[in-house]
């Protein structure tokens, strides 16, 4: 995952496939410490976003900036020919406009 819009949030992100499901881990670091950030995946690219397909965990930041959240996505994992991306957003909702904007983000494989 690479940092967006001026952020330092930098991480990793590991799909695990099940029958039925996907679980999503994110691991990112480079937040403000004790924040909390929204966190989907949405269709499309990182150079080409789209609108959310699946509401992921919060992400929250402990001390040191870092945040590790993991989901399970009650559906077969199959990144459509447009793509999927992981975003996570500069805050905990969108109920600011500020919020909205990703601090990181990383596309995702079809395999």
């Amino acid at each position: 995952m690479a940092a967006q819009n001026g952020s330092r949030a930098i991480g990793t992100g590991h799909i695990e496939k099940a029958t039925g499901s996907f679980t999503v881990t994110i691991k990112v670091s480079g937040l403000a410490p004790g924040s909390s950030h929204i966190s989907n995946i949405h269709a499309g690219r990182c150079a080409q976003p789209g609108g959310i397909a699946y509401a992921l965990s919060q992400v929250i930041a402990d001390s040191s900036g870092t945040a590790t959240a993991t989901t399970i996505v009650p559906v077969e994992y199959s990144v459509p020919t447009s793509g999927w991306y992981v975003n996570v957003h500069h805050g905990p909702d969108f109920t600011d406009a500020d919020y909205a904007p990703s601090d990181s983000c990383g596309d995702l494989s079809a395999g």
